[in-house]
């Protein structure tokens, strides 16, 4: 799910790896899984344009945003996504693990509960849990659950506000089939949260104007939500 590329699959003579051959709760598991993973699609697929344009890896070591934290030196079961997520899946049966969160303020995705940095937690999970946590100042774009990355919905994007700190983030959208984002053929939208004034604020630039971008955006700061139509420049202000 936290991979750049998300691939499931068996060579002939190894074991199979179709979901509904693990159980019901393996299957159950996997389709909590894959629903996350396409949730998630605006945010990967915004960072790979990031990776495009400036070679910021979409996966990325701790070491790269917290260079002088030498605990994160040698970690290699944990990483980042971006700059705002940081996932720590379970790799042993138990679902027990301890997971390090750097010098910051760390949201738990699923429950919300703000952890402070640096410290070494212990996370005790279900198999269908992912330990998964959003850094302060993170603006996220979570879109829809669909059945196939180019399946399109008049649902409105989520943009998740993480407070804490100041953030950006560009979301950027093109044909998703094609080469023409070479060609200048995309649409980003630029994201700033305010911390103090409790502010979102966006400009839209570029020329794509196809169906499948988002035309509305429910704005989401903890448990208060604001529906708007995103435009070509836009507020949203959460007192």
């Amino acid at each position: 799910v936290f991979f750049p590329v998300m691939r499931a699959h068996n060579d002939l003579g190894t074991t199979a790896r179709f979901p509904f051959l693990w159980g019901d709760d393996g299957e159950a598991a996997m389709r909590k899984a894959l629903n996350l993973r396409y949730q998630l699609l605006p945010y990967i697929y915004s960072l790979g344009h990031e990776a495009y344009n400036t070679g910021a890896p979409i996966m990325r070591p701790l070491v790269m945003e917290f260079p002088a934290d030498e605990a994160v030196a040698n970690l290699s079961d944990e990483w980042l996504l971006g700059k705002g997520l940081l996932a720590a899946p379970l790799l042993h049966e138990g679902g027990k693990r301890s997971v390090y969160l750097p010098n910051d303020t760390w949201y738990d995705y699923y429950t919300g509960e703000a952890l402070k940095g640096p410290k070494t937690i212990t996370v005790t999970k279900a198999l269908d849990e992912i330990p998964v946590y959003v850094r302060a100042g993170t603006i996220l774009p979570v879109g829809p659950v669909i059945q196939y990355s180019e399946q399109t919905s008049a649902t409105p994007l989520e943009i998740r506000i993480y407070p804490g700190k100041n953030g950006s983030f560009k979301l950027v959208e093109d044909d998703g089939t094609s080469y023409n984002y070479t060609k200048s053929q995309t649409r980003t939208t630029a994201y700033t949260w305010n911390d103090k004034t409790k502010t979102l604020t966006w400009a839209v630039t570029g020329s794509y104007t196809g169906k499948n971008v988002y035309k509305t955006i429910k704005a989401v700061l903890g448990k208060k939500e604001k529906t708007v139509a995103v435009g070509q420049k836009g507020s949203v202000v959460f007192k």
